[in-house]
């Protein structure tokens, strides 16, 4: 997973959600992925709550939004927040035993896989991606479902991107 966000390769851009994906039917894990209301409701709250404050300090602060392309927008969802939800959160973090020690233990391995960024593009917004991984994992633990923490992952990367115009 490191040399998804370490390199810039078109072919592992599409190969790592694969792999994410793969790895808990392998182990004929069931992932709690539910679409319910109450969870969708509860991602977007979640999100709105912590994202909104950084997103006006920052858009205060001389970093406006910048509008990201459809495509980089479904990426993000599809590529991106889904299928890492789905292995950090769904399988790992549920084979740990979903509990506080878990998500703890999951937002260090969830940040781990972010230091490459930091290490070959001097990217020290990387190394902050453990503090949205304790969300993530929170949302996890209280709900059992993929979906909240999927919602709030999409929703941090679109404000990170945007905010950082990285694209």
């Amino acid at each position: 997973m490191c040399a998804y966000h370490a390199f810039s390769l078109s072919l592992l851009k599409y190969l790592i959600p694969l792999y994410l994906f793969a790895v808990p039917l392998l182990f004929r894990e069931t992932i709690h992925l539910r679409f319910s209301v109450k969870d969708a409701a509860t991602g977007i709250v979640v999100s709105a709550v912590v994202l909104l404050p950084f997103w006006y300090l920052s858009s205060h602060l001389g970093r406006p939004f910048a509008s990201l392309p459809v495509n980089a927008v479904i990426f993000q969802l599809l590529g991106v927040a889904v299928p890492e939800e789905v292995y950090f959160r769904g399988f790992l973090q549920q084979r740990l035993g979903n509990t506080l020690k878990a998500v703890l233990a999951v937002s260090l391995l969830f940040s781990f896989m972010h230091l490459p960024q930091f290490i070959f593009y001097g990217d020290t917004y990387s190394l902050l991606t453990f503090f949205p991984s304790l969300v993530m994992g929170l949302l996890y633990w209280r709900t059992s479902n993929v979906l909240p923490s999927a919602i709030f992952h999409f929703c941090s990367n679109i404000v990170f991107l945007g905010v950082y115009d990285i694209l």
